[in-house]
């Protein structure tokens, strides 16, 4: 055990705040799986809700490290409060739980912690972030100035008894001067180092923080200039990668806390419960192996492709074709993000790769509305594919549903499995029946649309369980895609005729990396749809549940 301000702690290794753990279903799986997560720090709340910044969000300069500008995403105070105390209920009585803030004054900062309080014993203390290298306002704005330091620090003292961590970034000038104005403000602990602020393009704000093995150097350095100043418990950050770097900065400080996030870019969760497991050995034993488990090839980096055809339904419904194919074999539900120009990104499914990359574009967005809008021979970008392998059996007959944009992935099931299949799409109307002459060339394949413009008038859940009732399968597998309702009605058929082990949806969720450190995707068992899926088991995951909006708040569709 370790004791962490006060609070005795299972372990001395969290996530930084913003990484990974965004959200509370993603932190109770690791509370679950990974015994030496000690501490939470929560994703910078402030008063308002925002969405953040549009992709992309993180951009990769080497294989181990990452800039990002993320935006402050949050749901705002309200909902996040919301969130601690589902939290709490599923936190261990030794893990310390640490709200983190990042508004722009005194005044809200210590409004947000009397929320906090008022809401009752919901989180064991709260980090001030002063730090965030590309906060529009607030964060290192505020946080290279040791009287803005010190008052912000001062005022959130006033409002609570609990302890206070200031989180501090090494770009500023005279670190340990404001080290030292957080002390006199009442500060409990800090946390260092928030990421080093700079430009790059990649990223649709075209600033951000950089992070991870790149700036390690930095977070020595800073560990040992702060521990001459102050004597207050630490949090460190930075850079970490595996028991090396920890005994680097054991020799500095043996007490300190460590947070690492940038280095398990790229890692399921599952990888992640072995990475710390490995980690402890490490320390016990001598050795360094966990960090060849860490994030060390290229994941994000974007290739040109040069459109070759487009497919026009309607004038917001397209399949565009490229000249080039993705190198890599894609599986069933894998998915790119596709890019135009330099600050417009989103994830897709991918719908074919069989000969050369085709993607389905329903425009929605700006993002997606500029991708109607690509003509023949425009050049734009692609990364990927992500998501976990995921093959069908061979030896079984499948089902393959999909519906709206969600017929994009059942085509490239379609398309790669060599077994017996049953295809069935559904649409509003007949004009949005993507692909319908190369399914009914890969398989027996059903149709429905709303208006009844073509085939089954109705849902497609409701096709398929007419065709399932006359057709009786025999020992079937089932694997859809579509909007959640669409999945959850068809997941409630289906659990006719097959276990949940039996049944398969890809699921999309709002992603903005690819790699699993913005948690945006996860579902409600904790798992990250960009690593851990997007395909997953009835058996594991209820589709038309609930989701996350733009601003990570989970909205219940009932």
């Amino acid at each position: 055990m370790y004791n962490l301000l006060g609070k005795e702690i299972r372990g001395r290794f969290g996530f930084p705040s913003g990484v990974i753990t965004t959200n509370s279903d993603v932190a109770r799986w690791m509370f679950d799986h990974v015994p030496q997560f000690g501490f939470y720090q929560g994703k910078s709340t402030t008063i308002e809700p925002r969405a953040g910044n549009r992709e992309d969000i993180l951009a990769q300069p080497t294989p181990d490290s990452l800039w990002n500008a993320v935006g402050y995403t949050n749901p705002g105070l309200a909902a996040t409060i919301e969130g601690f105390k589902d939290l709490r209920d599923a936190t261990p009585s030794d893990v310390f739980l640490m709200a983190q803030i990042g508004e722009s004054n005194e005044e809200t900062f210590a409004h947000c912690v009397a929320e906090f309080e008022a809401a009752g014993d919901i989180a064991d203390g709260y980090e001030v972030n002063v730090s965030c290298p590309h906060a529009d306002k607030g964060g290192i704005l505020i946080g290279s100035d040791p009287d803005s330091v010190r008052s912000i620090t001062a005022a959130t003292r006033k409002a609570t008894k609990k302890p206070i961590i200031v989180k501090l970034n090494a770009g500023v000038c005279g670190l340990e001067e404001i080290a030292v104005a957080a002390a006199e403000g009442g500060a409990d602990a800090l946390s260092a180092i928030n990421t080093i602020g700079g430009p790059n393009p990649e990223l649709s704000n075209q600033f951000g923080g950089l992070s991870g093995a790149a700036i390690f150097p930095t977070t020595v350095d800073a560990i040992a200039r702060l521990r001459k100043v102050v004597s207050l418990p630490i949090i460190a950050m930075g850079g970490i990668r595996g028991a090396g770097d920890i005994r680097q900065l054991e020799a500095i400080d043996p007490n300190l806390f460590y947070a690492i996030g940038t280095a398990l870019g790229g890692l399921t969760s599952h990888e992640i419960q072995e990475y710390f497991e490995v980690l402890v050995k490490d320390l016990a034993d001598g050795t360094d192996y966990a960090a060849a488990m860490t994030m060390n090839r290229m994941l994000m980096d974007y290739h040109p492709f040069v459109v070759s055809e487009i497919d026009v339904y309607t004038d917001t419904v397209k399949v565009i074709k490229f000249h080039e194919r993705l190198d890599a074999d894609v599986d069933v539900g894998q998915f790119v993000f596709f890019k135009v120009g330099n600050t417009d990104s989103k994830p897709f499914s991918v719908a074919s790769n069989k000969d050369r990359l085709e993607l389905l574009v329903r425009g929605v967005g700006p993002m997606t509305n500029r991708a109607c809008q690509l003509n023949v021979n425009d050049v734009v970008r692609v990364r990927g594919p992500y998501g976990q392998r995921f093959s069908l059996p061979h030896d079984r007959p499948v089902v393959l549903a999909g519906a709206g944009v969600g017929i994009a992935p059942i085509h490239h099931a379609a398309q790669i499995h060599p077994g017996p299949k049953r295809i069935f799409i559904g649409a509003v109307t007949a004009k949005e029946l993507v692909y319908l002459d190369s399914f009914r060339q890969l398989g027996e394949t059903s149709v429905s649309t709303d208006d009844g413009s073509e085939g089954f008038q109705g849902y497609i859940a409701q096709l398929v369980e007419k065709a399932l009732a006359e057709e009786g399968l025999e020992d079937p597998v089932f694997l859809n895609c579509g909007p959640e309702p669409a999945m959850r009605a068809l997941d409630e058929v289906q659990r006719k005729y097959a276990p949940p082990e039996d049944i398969y949806h890809v699921v999309e969720r709002y992603t903005s990396c690819g790699i699993g450190i913005c948690g945006k995707c996860s579902i409600e068992s904790g798992e990250r749809t960009c690593v851990d899926g997007p395909v997953h088991s009835a058996a594991t995951f209820s589709p038309g549940v609930s989701h996350r909006d733009l601003t990570g708040k989970k909205i219940r569709y009932d």
